[in-house]
């Protein structure tokens, strides 16, 4: 098996993946069958994010907005991990589709490799976390509870970027029901471990916001011992050859960095930008801070099944470039990118007619739900035009093309975003809420709207294997 697995030359046509072109190849049928419960398992994420706002603002609002606050935070600092991580799946799919399955565990191995020292880094960055959050000006009252939670969760980045490891794999090989189960049974824990550790029930001490980090911690840790488990299973041994090892020299550092850092960098960048935005909302009053959370969270609600819908274009178009097959790559791309902007645009509309109702069920603070409903009309114009970005990036990065999504983003995100805040906020409105949403309507309608020129105009399906 070491030697099938090692050489590419003498693979055995056995392990080859079964129907690597199926039937509907291209069609939106192979696309909905894999998108589903990859939206599946990002609203559970949701719906936990929704949990823990919930559940805190029973406790108060400070602690509501500290949560989402250092909720926000905590991706942000990890997303340049995260993203460079986040290319397993594009070297998984288009080994898979090239039907090379003795290279499918190499960017595995690879992520691992990387996950391990990126997640000591985040462990020694928690010890600035009070420093980071007076640099800010974070409101005093909400202040204490982003500290809180900011460092439980940077002290359990290794398992959150293992997790992202192992979930990239399975997607990679177009598995999305398996990381949809697993993710599901772990976020039902969470919710119970939530109210159990928050409130203190059944004999656990009352323990307020670090009883949400602590359920999180602990689901974490669970969810990377199952992964693990099914990984080195048999049945993946038998196909992938999981379970052997890959000399150091053959694992592929360079051309994974090559696709992985553009990601990386884009995602922290982007991030940043946005807690900027978050950090300068919170520096006016509790109530902003905690009607910034719910908007972010209503927009999860949008977002989140837009990126599933992505991962499965990353999946496919991954897929057919490594089958050599660029016309079923286009397919797919252009149905994902249609999916894609028809359902954030519904959310838009939704959040347009119905902001109260939304809005009242995350608080019933008068201040909050004013806040708040400026802030969700705003949020729903740019709905399409981050569907459109959030698609093609995806495709992109199927075709292992990173570089060009990122210099767009990037530029757009810190030339135009992040001064415009700063301009609306002195020169155009009151509330530090609105001058950021009304910045992040413009920013994301022009990147949109760029991204979507690139996806018809780049040659993207003609690449080959990265």
């Amino acid at each position: 098996m070491s030697a099938i697995a090692d050489s590419s030359s003498t693979e055995n046509p056995d392990l080859s993946p079964p129907g690597i072109i199926p039937a509907d190849a291209g069609r939106t049928s192979e696309l909905l069958r894999l998108a589903f419960p990859l939206i599946v398992t990002f609203v559970s994420h949701v719906v936990m994010g929704v949990a823990d706002t919930v559940i805190m603002g029973q406790v108060g609002t400070a602690e509501q907005g500290g949560v989402g606050l250092g909720s926000s935070l905590f991706w942000s600092m990890s997303s340049f991990a995260s993203g460079l991580l986040s290319a397993v799946t594009t070297f998984v799919a288009q080994a898979y589709g090239a039907s090379r399955p003795g290279e499918v565990r190499h960017p595995v191995i690879t992520g691992i490799a990387l996950a391990i020292p990126l997640g000591a880094v985040l462990v020694a960055a928690s010890f600035s976390v009070p420093g980071l959050i007076g640099l800010f000006g974070t409101n005093a009252e909400a202040r204490p509870h982003v500290i809180v939670y900011l460092r439980w969760m940077l002290c359990a980045s290794p398992l959150f970027l293992l997790n992202f490891v192992l979930i990239g794999y399975f997607r990679g090989i177009s598995d999305m029901v398996t990381p949809m189960l697993v993710t599901l049974a772990v976020n039902v824990v969470n919710i119970v471990l939530n109210v159990v550790f928050v409130f203190g029930y059944l004999g656990a001490p009352e323990m307020g916001v670090q009883g949400v980090a602590l359920a999180t911690v602990i689901s974490m840790g669970l969810s990377v011992v199952v992964f693990f488990g099914l990984y080195f299973s048999r049945s993946h041994h038998d196909r992938y050859a999981t379970r052997d090892r890959l000399p150091f020299a053959r694992i592929p550092f360079a051309r994974f960095l090559k696709v992985g850092v553009p990601i990386g960098v884009t995602w922290f960048l982007e991030n940043m930008a946005f807690n900027i935005m978050s950090l300068y909302v919170a520096a006016f009053d509790p109530a902003s801070t905690a009607a910034n959370t719910i908007v972010f969270q209503l927009c999860h609600i949008s977002f989140m099944p837009a990126v599933g819908i992505s991962i499965a274009a990353t999946t496919l178009v991954g897929k057919y470039i490594g089958a050599g097959r660029p016309e079923l790559a286009v397919r797919s791309a252009r149905r994902s990118v249609a999916l894609a902007v028809a359902y954030m645009g519904t959310l838009g509309a939704l959040f347009l007619l119905a902001p109260a109702f939304f809005l009242g069920l995350f608080s019933s603070d008068p201040e909050v739900l004013r806040l708040g409903a400026m802030a969700l009309h705003v949020a729903a114009l740019f709905q399409v035009f981050d569907a459109m970005g959030v698609a093609v990036d995806g495709v992109f990065r199927g075709a292992g093309i990173t570089l060009l999504p990122m210099v767009v983003r990037l530029c757009v995100m810190w030339m135009v975003f992040v001064p415009g805040i700063f301009l609306l906020g002195r020169y155009v409105f009151e509330t530090g809420i609105m001058a950021g949403w009304t910045a992040a309507l413009i920013g994301l309608g022009l990147q949109g709207s760029l991204l979507l020129a690139a996806f018809f105009l780049y040659p993207w399906h003609l690449r080959g294997r990265v």
